[in-house]
């Protein structure tokens, strides 16, 4: 079977997030299976260390998504005419693949669901305070207008993603949270989404990390955003501190824009009588990832929203216990208060509490960390993931030609 793989981000030209660890795995995965496959991506050429297991790489000198869809194209259908693919995946973020499933109408279509831009938007919108209201106010009656400041109001039939998902042959959800939330919001046909995790296959030093057996050090892995829950662990740290002043807390990750300024700016302004107990280690190569974790005991992970976080499985793997916001796709592998701890997101109170309800008893703290290991280990196995991948692609392949033999 011949698989063209679409993705914006794959390392390592383009490394942001978990789309591109995503699309690295997941080509592995499907090439040690026996699949022919070759990925669309952007980034300048250079080496390609995933031409070292047999998989061709194409790069498309882009920083804009929207161009990086039109651009792969021309190149895609010479491919494509020289030896057809079998199935095309695109994730649904900038409707990446839509341009090559316009052209190639023929060609099923797998949609990867990993997080739309109107979601992204909606979980870190941030109201606007007093003073910004105020003084947008001003500026409208000044130019002779009346206007208040407002959220921008989301219009589903106008979105290029959502159009792309609806239009594609099967739907690929890595999280229930994900799945039913589209269904809800997109009115995608539930007969074609089905669920089913990324594979993950970690770094093998995270799995040599010792379990820890007490809590000095709390940590927090990712980009130090609104929707990953930053500004409610900031809130919550100086009353843990009041209650337990030996811990520390270490935020590995970059920090982002935030009201005027940027998010450490921020967590210094709300723990300013605790910055000797804070550290931010700036943006870290991920293979400095485990080293950084070493120094972390527990890990708080208090995500508004999230649908397949790989930062949380890299921390238990590395058998940390991991406090998690319940609001997504944290809930379908961590089990409370067995392989980690759900909470419910916008909540300091109930940071503290977890972070105090682990440093009670150390035993928790290993037992707990212990699980957490196995679980990700299980659970997220690419062996045990293939099938439903594959199963998944065949669907496409049958619904589309289907439609063909109908058409």
């Amino acid at each position: 079977m011949r698989l063209a793989l679409i993705s914006f981000e794959f390392p390592p030209a383009v490394a942001i997030g978990g789309i591109g660890a995503y699309a690295w795995q997941a080509a592995i995965m499907m090439k040690a299976a026996g699949w022919d496959v070759e990925v669309f991506a952007a980034g300048s050429p250079g080496r390609e260390p995933a031409e070292d297991h047999g998989i061709k790489v194409h790069r498309f000198p882009t920083e804009n998504r929207i161009d990086f869809k039109n651009l792969i194209v021309d190149t895609f259908i010479q491919r494509h005419r020289a030896k057809a693919f079998d199935v095309l995946e695109s994730p649904e973020i900038g409707a990446e693949g839509s341009a090559i499933a316009a052209a190639c109408p023929e060609l099923p279509v797998v949609v990867k669901l990993h997080t739309p831009t109107y979601l992204v938007s909606k979980v870190g919108y941030e109201p606007p305070s007093l003073l910004q209201k105020t003084r947008f106010s001003l500026g409208a009656l000044a130019r002779g207008r009346f206007a208040v400041l407002s959220k921008p109001a989301y219009q589903p039939e106008q979105d290029p993603e959502r159009k792309f998902a609806l239009a594609a042959d099967e739907i690929a959800a890595p999280s229930q949270a994900i799945g039913e939330t589209l269904v809800e919001d997109w009115s995608l046909d539930r007969g074609k989404v089905s669920c089913f995790p990324l594979p993950f296959c970690p770094d093998p030093e995270l799995l040599n990390l010792p379990i820890p057996g007490n809590v000095t050090t709390v940590g927090f892995l990712g980009r130090l955003e609104a929707r990953k829950g930053v500004v409610e662990l900031a809130k919550a740290i100086p009353a843990i501190l009041k209650r337990r002043p030996d811990l520390r807390f270490r935020f590995i990750g970059p920090s982002w824009p935030f009201r005027g300024s940027d998010m450490e700016s921020y967590i210094r302004g709300v723990c300013r009588k605790h910055l000797d107990q804070l550290e931010f280690t700036g943006p870290v190569a991920r293979p400095k990832i485990p080293e950084q974790i070493r120094s972390c005991d527990i890990v708080v992970l208090p995500s508004r929203w999230e649908n397949f976080p790989f930062a949380c499985w890299e921390m238990m793997a590395a058998g940390r216990a991991v406090i998690a916001s319940n609001a997504g796709g944290m809930r379908d592998v961590i089990e409370d208060k067995v392989s980690g701890l759900l909470i419910p997101p916008h909540d300091p109170q109930a940071i503290m509490e977890a972070v105090l309800w682990l440093c009670e008893d150390k035993e928790r703290v290993s037992r707990l960390g212990t699980a957490a290991r196995a679980r990700v280990l299980d659970l997220l196995n690419p062996e045990r993931v293939l099938l439903q991948q594959t199963a998944s692609y065949h669907r496409a392949i049958a619904r589309r030609s289907k439609k063909v033999a109908c058409a």
